[in-house]
């Protein structure tokens, strides 16, 4: 088990967050800055060490994933590959400029949070959504703009646990 998180690229591209973000706390600039880069070059990954992201994150295919400055996302959030989550320039909500990702929640290949959205608990985003408006908690959302076409009846992360499939860090 060690051996695979270890040489696990999604693995390697959370911990190179969480470092990053540490080392920004800590203000220590140069080691964040270091570490950054290496993530992006083996990694193909880009999140922002001022995002906040809760515990459980998933990436099983790091490829292509940008996640923006003071982006907000829950525990147990999987993200597949070509996913971005960011800022919708000049569009602003209650002093909110990027997405906020609540709890248990699956961002589906290419899907795109633009902007002061919230995707709420236990949602599935569909491959390749634009999610310009908020999605409610338990929906399924699909399409360009994306829009809610389902109700989700078990969570993702349980479906997930059943087949234990998941390797969270």
């Amino acid at each position: 088990m060690t051996f695979h998180l270890i040489f696990s690229r999604g693995f390697r591209a959370i911990f190179c967050y969480r470092l990053r973000n540490h080392a920004e706390k800590k203000k220590i600039p140069l080691l964040g800055g270091l570490v950054g880069l290496v993530d992006m070059l083996f990694n193909s990954i880009e999140i922002h060490p001022q995002a906040k992201i809760g515990s459980g994150l998933f990436i099983p295919h790091p490829q292509c994933i940008v996640i923006g400055a003071r982006t907000v996302l829950g525990s147990n959030i999987t993200i597949n590959q070509g996913v971005t989550i960011g800022a919708s320039p000049g569009k602003e909500i209650d002093g909110q400029t990027e997405p906020v990702v609540e709890d248990n929640v699956l961002l589906g290949a290419g899907a795109k949070i633009i902007g002061p959205v919230t995707i709420g608990k236990n949602a599935m985003i569909g491959a390749n959504a634009v999610v310009v408006k908020d999605v409610p908690a338990w929906a399924v959302a699909v399409g360009v703009p994306a829009g809610v076409v389902n109700k989700v009846e078990i969570p993702y992360h349980k479906l997930l646990e059943l087949t234990s499939q998941r390797q969270i860090t």
